[in-house]
C-alpha cells in the first residue's frame, strides 16, 4: 500500500497532466494575462474623463494606498473612484477588467458579491420582497450598495510595475503585475447574506462549495487526527489573517497532509483548487505548482469550532509556505449564522512583494 504522502503526490501529478498548460510562467516574461489585464486597464482609463483618472491613478510606489484595503463600506475619503459615478459604458470598461484579471468563477463569486450588497440593504430595510431599483449612476451610493466599490489604479498599465484593486464591503481584489508575472493576493471575499432567505432571489448563494468542501475534510477526521487538526471548540476573530496581521502569516498550525489519508488529501486539494482558481488560469495555475514544489505534505489543515452544524461559528485555515486560506462562518448572536468571510494570502509573495525585492509592512487594522 502507498504511503500517504506518496499517494498524495502521485495523485497531483495526475490531475497536472489533466490539466491544461500555462501560456508562460511567472520567470519567462510577459505572459498573455498580463498583457490581457494591461489591454483591459488601458481601455477602461481611457474610457474616464480626466477628472476621473486623477482620482483612480497612483503611483505604484504608494504602498500605503497599495495597502489601504477595508471589509466593510469604503469611507467617502477612501482612496480611488466609486463604481456609483461611472456610466454605462465605463462600467463595462471595468467588469472587462475584473473578468481579465480573474476565472469565470473568480469573476462570477466577485460580482455576486457586490450584488448581495443589494440584497442586504432591501434585507436591513424589510422590503426583500421588493429590492427596487439600484442607484442611478453619478449619484452618491447608499451604504449597502452593489456601487458602493472603490477601483484604485496603481502605476501605468503594461509597463514593469503596475497593479490595480478593488474594494468595498465583502471584496477586496488585489492584482500586481512585476515583469509580467501575476500576484492575485491578499484576496478577501465575504458573503452576508451567505444565502438570501426570503423574496424572489430566496435559494441564491455564495461562497457555499467553500463551506461545504471544508466539513466534508472536517468530518472525514478520525479521532487521533481531530486531537492535532481541530484547536478549539469555538472560533474568533483573533484568529483571521486580515489586513495588519501579517505575522500570523508566519505561523503554521493544524494537521500536516502528511498525516492525512490518500482521499483526504484529495479533499484538501479540492479545497486548495477552490480558492486559488479563482485568479485567471495563468496565475493560478502558477500558484499552484508554487505549492508543489514547496511539498504538499507541508500543507496544514486547522479547524475552530463545531464540525456537525454548518450554521454555527467555525472557521479552518490551510497553510504552506506560499499559501495561507482562511474561512469563517461569523457570529450572529442567538440566531444561525448567515455571514461568511474567507481570504487567500500569500506568506512569501503579498502585494508580489517578493518579486519587488522589498519588505512591505502593513498598517495597522483599524
Amino acid at each position: 500500500m502507498q504511503r500517504p504522502v506518496v499517494a498524495f503526490f502521485a495523485i497531483i501529478a495526475s490531475l497536472a497532466m489533466q490539466a491544461p498548460a500555462t501560456v508562460q510562467t511567472q520567470q519567462s516574461g510577459v505572459s498573455s494575462q498580463a498583457a490581457a489585464m494591461a489591454e483591459s486597464a488601458s481601455a477602461f482609463l481611457a474610457a474616464l474623463s480626466a477628472e476621473q483618472r486623477a482620482k483612480i491613478v497612483h503611483r505604484f510606489e504608494d504602498d500605503a494606498a497599495r495597502m489601504n484595503w477595508i471589509i466593510w463600506p469604503p469611507p467617502s475619503e477612501h482612496e480611488g473612484l466609486l463604481v456609483s459615478f461611472l456610466t454605462a459604458p465605463q462600467r463595462i470598461a471595468f467588469h472587462q477588467m475584473l473578468m481579465a484579471a480573474m476565472s469565470g468563477q473568480g469573476y462570477s463569486k466577485s460580482a455576486a458579491i457586490m450584488w448581495l450588497d443589494d440584497i442586504l440593504r432591501a434585507e436591513e430595510a424589510g422590503a426583500l420582497e421588493n429590492p427596487g431599483p439600484p442607484p442611478k449612476p453619478g449619484t452618491t451610493p447608499p451604504r449597502r450598495s452593489s456601487a458602493n466599490y472603490r477601483i484604485v489604479m496603481f502605476g501605468q498599465p503594461g509597463s514593469a510595475r503596475w497593479g490595480w484593486m478593488l474594494n468595498g464591503h465583502h471584496l477586496a481584489a488585489n492584482f500586481t503585475v512585476v515583469n509580467g508575472a501575476v500576484a492575485f493576493t491578499p484576496l478577501f471575499v465575504g458573503a452576508s447574506p451567505q444565502v438570501v432567505r426570503a423574496g424572489p432571489y430566496a435559494g441564491w448563494q455564495v461562497l457555499g462549495h467553500e463551506m461545504t468542501r471544508g466539513f466534508a475534510l472536517a468530518r472525514s477526521l478520525t479521532d487521533q487526527q481531530r486531537r492535532t487538526a481541530i484547536l478549539s471548540g469555538s472560533a474568533s476573530n483573533d484568529y483571521f489573517t486580515g489586513r495588519g496581521r501579517q505575522d500570523q502569516l508566519k505561523t503554521v498550525v493544524g494537521i500536516p497532509a502528511s498525516q492525512l489519508s490518500a482521499q483526504q488529501q484529495r479533499l484538501l486539494w479540492g479545497l486548495v483548487r477552490e480558492f486559488v482558481e479563482s485568479a485567471a488560469d495563468e496565475a493560478a495555475d502558477a500558484k499552484l505548482e508554487a505549492i508543489r514544489r514547496d511539498g504538499l505534505e507541508r500543507l496544514h489543515f486547522a479547524w475552530w469550532g463545531p464540525t456537525s452544524d454548518p450554521s454555527q461559528r467555525f472557521m479552518y485555515r490551510i497553510h504552506g509556505p506560499s499559501i495561507l486560506i482562511e474561512y469563517v462562518r461569523q457570529g450572529q448572536g442567538s440566531s444561525p449564522a448567515n455571514h461568511v468571510h474567507a481570504i487567500v494570502r500569500d506568506p512569501r509573495n503579498d502585494y508580489g512583494e517578493d518579486w519587488l525585492g522589498k519588505h512591505y509592512r502593513e498598517q495597522p487594522h483599524p
